[in-house]
C-alpha cells in the first residue's frame, strides 16, 4: 500500500487556517492520496463531541484542505516498513511535538480512533 506525507504549504499568517491546528507533517499509508486526507484528519477531530439540543456537528479538518496542505506519494516509508497497514505512520505537530496513535480501548474501539501526544523528557 503506498505511503502519502501530507505537508503544509500556506503561510503561517493564512487566513484559510482559522485557528486550526498546523501539522509540520503527517505520513499516513493508505490506498489513494484522498484516503490518506481522510485517515489523517483523525487527528484534528475532537476528543469528545458534545452536543446541545438538536445542533448537527460540522467538523472540518484543516488536512482536508488542498489550499493549506500538499500530499505526495513517497518511495518509501521514513519509519521502518509499514505498508500494508493503513493509517497513521507518523504525525508530527508545527513545534516539533510527536503525536503517535494510541492503543484502542473499550468496546466500541473502530468507531472512534484515540491520539495522544507524546512528551520528550
Amino acid at each position: 500500500m503506498p505511503v502519502w506525507r501530507i505537508h503544509p504549504v500556506a503561510r503561517r499568517g493564512d487566513a484559510r487556517w482559522q485557528g486550526r491546528k498546523i501539522w509540520k507533517e503527517v505520513v499516513v499509508c493508505a490506498p489513494s492520496a484522498a484516503m490518506a486526507r481522510l485517515i489523517a484528519c483523525e487527528l484534528d477531530r475532537p476528543a469528545q463531541r458534545h452536543r446541545k439540543g438538536n445542533e448537527s456537528l460540522c467538523f472540518r479538518s484543516g488536512l482536508e484542505d488542498a489550499k493549506l496542505y500538499w500530499v505526495e506519494q513517497l518511495d518509501r516509508s521514513p519509519v521502518g516498513d509499514n505498508r500494508g497497514q493503513e493509517g497513521v505512520i507518523r504525525a508530527v505537530l508545527e513545534d516539533g511535538r510527536e503525536v503517535t496513535p494510541a492503543p484502542f480501548e473499550g468496546p466500541y474501539q473502530s468507531l472512534k480512533p484515540h491520539f495522544r501526544i507524546a512528551t520528550s523528557s
